[in-house]
């Protein structure tokens, strides 16, 4: 019978012990995943309508003409 190298066998052994080494740590992951899925089918379910308008983002500047009068002025 062949059994794994070392490499991934430390491998393994070291997700078990990230996943299985605070007692509730699945059961958050699992709770966080279900608030997600519920705000995706809220956020889906809600009409576009009813969210208020957005201001448009800002434009940013050209600094090129900036970086150009600094170096003028050295």
């Amino acid at each position: 019978m062949h059994f794994p190298g070392l490499i991934p066998l430390l491998i393994v052994l070291a997700l078990a012990f990230l996943l299985f080494a605070r007692p509730g740590r699945i059961s958050g992951l699992m709770e966080d995943l279900g608030k997600g899925i519920r705000g995706f089918r809220k956020g889906l379910s809600d009409p576009q309508q009813d969210r208020a308008p957005e201001e448009p983002p800002r434009q940013v500047q050209d600094q090129a003409t900036q970086r150009e009068t600094d170096r003028a002025s050295n």
